[in-house]
């Protein structure tokens, strides 16, 4: 497991600390993040329903059963963790034959697939009113990119996007919309290109 140091924002003393991004934390280990993880979404979720305010689009997410499904597929994955103190979120990147470029002028290209990507629940403005820390979206998109440059792809990522992360890829990603996909619940479709 290779573990490179990144920096996250901490809203309790308004600094940056020091983390830690685990590539490759093995499905053990992401398996027990998300059990940690639904015992504090079960009771947000609970909380936040009772009071009328609104949950997270991913708050049914599974990883075991994801990464399950990746294991039937026999489908290129490559998971990775973000930690400072306890998990602060995971992410899961595919590659492979079937995940190519769309934007014009680079369709057909390699590129990597941002599958998934999770902030702990602490981290996550829908379960709780304050949260813990921040920029772990941000480390997982470069991590992407890094990713894809080591497999040599140029830095090209796509993915599909949950409608309410969609201002965060068009504007802190920088990423093109190629828009609704009609074909994955019409998630509006981004993609990074070379640069």
């Amino acid at each position: 497991m290779r573990v490179t140091k990144i920096q996250i924002f901490d809203w309790r003393t308004h600094s940056s600390v020091q983390a830690e991004m685990l590539e490759d934390p093995g499905d053990a280990y992401i398996e027990t993040v998300d059990a940690l993880w639904s015992v504090y979404k079960r009771r947000a979720l609970r909380e936040r329903r009772a009071a009328g305010k609104p949950v997270p689009e991913h708050s049914h997410w599974n990883w075991k059963l994801k990464l399950e499904q990746e294991r039937l597929e026999n489908s290129l994955y490559k998971c990775f963790a973000i930690v400072h103190n306890e998990p602060q979120g995971l992410m899961m990147l595919k590659y492979g034959s079937e995940y190519v470029c769309r934007y014009a002028g680079q369709q057909g290209k390699p590129l990597v697939y941002l599958a998934y990507v999770e902030s702990a629940p602490w981290n996550v403005k829908e379960y709780s009113d304050t949260i813990c820390y921040s920029g772990i979206g941000t480390e997982f998109y470069k991590m992407a990119i890094r990713f894809s440059r080591l497999l040599g792809f140029a830095g090209r990522v796509g993915l599909h996007s949950l409608p309410g992360a969609e201002g965060f890829y068009a504007n802190t990603c920088q990423m093109i919309s190629l828009g609704q996909d009609p074909k994955y619940d019409n998630l509006v479709y981004f993609e990074s290109i070379e640069k």
